[in-house]
Formats: structure tokens, sequence, C-alpha cells
């Protein structure tokens, strides 16, 4: 039965056997919760009665298997358990993007752009529509950055627990705010209006 089994992930014991399955030598337990890569896990069995009962782990003959003290479980899950962490913010060179990266694949439902704001020289910009492909959030704008700008960024995300509203890992985890940060401007469109240098006649005066 289930309830024979305790496992615990990171000391904690709300992750609950939900279900049993023997095949061949291998008992495998369902579990409430998915394990995550960096947790840590235990296992404990306890045999329901002192008698060799088909309510316990046993062989084909009958015999149960010994109670299991808390023992550690080897941790092979794939699943992402640790935030995404920002590594790099920079313009596209035609001026039209903010790209954000990130050091691991997004998931592609994101954060709304009202938690982005994009301040040039100061003022703030018009974010048009944001996407996150691959590890990179794009934040698409109304007008194109010019060369000479500074760009800076500021993220918030919309709530303390971790939720789809968010920029976000494929495993629900999410991406920490970011205050402020400044953007390189990879922006080759030029800013400047064309400044007068002279005025001349031709030598034939015409």
């Amino acid at each position: 039965d289930a309830s024979a089994f305790a496992v615990t992930t990171d000391g904690t014991t709300d992750n609950t056997v939900t279900a049993v399955a023997i095949s061949g030598s291998t008992v495998e337990l369902t579990l409430t919760n998915t394990v995550k890569n960096d947790q840590t896990v235990t296992v404990a069995y306890n045999d329901p009665s002192g008698s060799n009962d088909n309510n316990a782990i046993q062989d084909a003959a009958g015999n149960d298997a010994a109670t299991l003290s808390i023992t550690a479980v080897t941790n092979n899950s794939t699943v992402a358990g640790t935030a995404p962490t920002f590594i790099s913010a920079a313009t596209s060179t035609d001026g039209t993007t903010v790209l954000l990266n990130f050091n691991e694949t997004l998931s592609a439902t994101t954060a709304d752009v009202s938690d982005f704001s994009i301040k040039l020289d100061g003022s703030p910009a018009v974010i048009a529509s944001i996407a996150a492909t691959g590890s990179t959030v794009v934040l698409t704008l109304a007008s194109a950055i010019t060369s000479g700008q500074t760009v800076a960024l500021t993220y918030s995300d919309p709530s303390t627990a971790d939720d789809s509203a968010a920029v976000q890992d494929s495993a629900g985890n999410d991406a920490a705010s970011l205050n402020n940060i400044a953007v390189t401007n990879n922006s080759t469109v030029d800013g400047n209006a064309p400044a007068f240098l002279s005025a001349a006649t031709s030598t034939d005066g015409t």
C-alpha cells in the first residue's frame, strides 16, 4: 500500500506516494510532486505487519521484504529546479528589439509587456510586444532605438509565487525581477539630424 512508504524531498515529507507498482524486481512509486534535479530525495518503507502477507512487498513465494529505514535516493531527474539566471541584455542592430538572454530554455508562455519598462535616455519607450524563444526574451519596441541612446530596463515578476504569467523556465521556475539594468546598445540606426557644413556656388556660377 502507498501509505507504507515515505518519500522526502529536501527534508520535507510533503511528497506523498500516490501509487505503487511492481515490475520484476523493481518497485515504482508515483509521487504527488515532481522531483526537481537539484533536490535531495530519501525513501523509507515500513512492512505493514510482522508476518508474511500480501499487503507487503514480497517475492513470488510470499516472503515479505524487510522494513527499509530512511535511505538516500539517486536523483536522475532532468526537470529544472533552479530559476533561470539572467545573463545579458542588448538591442538588435536595427534598434527594433531588446533581447534578454538567460542561462536555460524558457517557457513560451511568458510575462506581459506591462511587466517591463524600458527607458531611452531616461524617457519611457513603448513596448509593442513580447515573445520568449529558446533562452531569450524578445521585446519589440514601437519605435527604433538609435545608436547614441542610453538604454535601461526593469522587469517586475508579477507575483511572489511561480506562475505562468512570468518569465520562467519549462519547469515553471520564475526568473527574478530586474531593476534598471543597463542594456548594451548595438543599434546602427543614426539618431542625429544632418548638420549643415557650408554652401558654395559652382565654378561656372550657374
